[in-house]
């Protein structure tokens, strides 16, 4: 492949229309490498070195894989270099994470690369034809020596499918496994074995992708992280040119991975995946245009109101996902009214309103999350805080000024009545609620003057909307 822009999905079918922003999951679209629009570091991301890329919760890390998965392929889709699917597991409780489990885990990558071989020889069984017979030996002792479990059980289901290479396959779990290399080689010289024979079938490397490392419990997950930190101290025991590694991991593991030494000693490369705003107006466009199957499709185009773009920015942040969001609603009204576009603003604001940016408040780091931004809260008066807290604890739910302020501001485990001690009129407090209502407002609202999270219910109270 010769660039970036060459990147696109066999997607034939008719335009998804607003569909295209339903999902926002980008294992779950189809369409997503027909629309993808590279962020400015895709360059790097796709370069002959090693890289992890970490990125915030809706970044496009998924987005990201997908593309690189492509960028290494021909306009047929076939594979440029060895493609290995690797999702990496925490160490048993038995083993610290040092150099034995790091042993298990390099084990654990050949596994991965032995699967990734015979599927491709079962989808290509050409390249196998076209190597010359030392690199056939090698490819046949790599895939027996290096499966875990025994091969023609592993892989004894694609000689009886419908792939070309079906009866390859059968060949190779049949033939006699010679020895290439002695029994306890270094794992530098097993993968420049592997690196030479794929070469002579055009391909020039081998990429281990990982796409995230959801799914483990807690406990399970931080032995993981050490484990990963472990791994990456030792790269160099088997380190080779040919081998590169190309994992999307989650921001908040940065700081513990990247003090790993291959990291430190730049044998592998850190990126922070980031957006700018022109890039994800792109994003947003490219989208736009593909949904409904024109050939450019522009924002003003969408939506007429003078802030929109102010809009997107604050609320989306750099995070794609919430760009993407924050169109659906109005995909979705254009789709239904294409007489009536560009949405004007009064129209806007009420469906910005109807589909607000999602809330969370990160309790932990003291933080709300708005849409694509992170707020920091500590500067909050304590008792502004303490109110935010309460209406997130009961979000959806209409709160009165008057439990706001004896519940909250005062501590009281109930709303007294005129007849109680601790009754105060509400013209005593109203205005201390109100103060407090504006300053969180100042803080969490994309548009204070126009708020769209905390809401006023006339005669009734304060409401905090959450979509998350």
């Amino acid at each position: 492949m010769s660039g970036i822009s060459q990147l696109s999905d066999d997607w034939n079918q008719s335009p998804p229309g607003p569909g295209a922003f339903s999902i926002l999951r980008a294992e779950e679209e189809p369409w997503l490498l027909a629309c993808f629009v590279p962020p400015p570091e895709f360059g790097r991301m796709a370069g002959p070195r090693s890289v992890i890329i970490f990125g915030e919760p809706g970044s496009g890390k998924t987005a990201i894989y997908r593309a690189l998965q492509a960028y290494s392929k021909d306009a047929s889709g076939k594979p440029l270099r060895l493609l290995v699917s690797w999702r990496p597991v925490p160490p048993s409780e038995e083993i610290r994470p040092g150099l034995a489990w790091v042993k298990q885990m390099a084990r654990r990558i050949l596994d991965a690369c032995a699967a990734s071989l015979i599927h491709h020889l079962a989808h290509h069984p050409e390249d196998y034809t076209v190597a010359p017979p030392w690199a056939q030996a090698r490819l046949v002792w790599f895939i027996h020596r290096f499966t875990l479990g025994k091969p023609e059980l592993r892989w004894g289901p694609l000689t009886e499918s419908q792939y070309r290479g079906a009866s390859l396959i059968r060949q190779i779990l049949t033939a006699t496994v010679p020895d290439v290399i002695y029994e306890d080689a270094p794992l530098e010289q097993i993968i420049a074995e592997l690196v030479n024979a794929l070469q002579t079938m055009g391909m020039e490397s081998i990429w281990v992708l990982s796409d995230g490392l959801e799914g483990w419990s807690e406990i399970a997950f931080d032995r993981l992280i050490e484990g990963l930190r472990a791994f990456f101290s030792t790269l160099s025991l088997f380190e080779h040119k040919g081998l590169v590694y190309k994992l999307c991991l989650l921001a908040h593991i940065e700081p513990v991975i990247s003090r790993a030494g291959g990291l430190a000693r730049r044998r592998i490369e850190s990126i922070h995946l980031r957006w700018d705003a022109p890039t994800l107006r792109r994003l947003v466009e490219r989208r736009l245009a593909f949904a409904f199957g024109r050939e450019a499709f522009s924002l003003q185009e969408l939506c007429s109101a003078p802030d929109f773009l102010e809009w997107l920015e604050k609320v989306g942040g750099e995070s794609p996902r919430e760009w993407l969001d924050q169109i659906a609603v109005l995909a979705e009204y254009y789709a239904r009214h294409p007489d009536a576009s560009p949405i004007d603003e009064k129209t806007w604001r009420k469906l910005r309103l109807r589909h607000p940016p999602r809330f969370y408040l990160d309790e932990k780091r003291c933080q709300a999350i708005v849409g694509g931004r992170r707020i920091n809260l500590e500067e909050l008066p304590e008792k502004a805080y303490e109110i935010l807290r309460y209406l997130y604890q009961r979000s959806g739910e209409v709160v009165s000024k008057g439990e706001l302020y004896f519940r909250v501001y005062r501590g009281l485990d109930r709303v007294p009545r005129p007849a109680d001690p601790d009754y105060e009129a509400p013209k005593d407090y109203a205005s201390l609620i109100d103060t407090n209502i504006w300053r969180l407002r100042k803080a969490i609202e994309p548009d204070p003057k126009n708020p769209v999270l905390l809401i006023t219910r006339r005669g009734f109270g304060v409401t905090l909307r959450v979509r998350w």
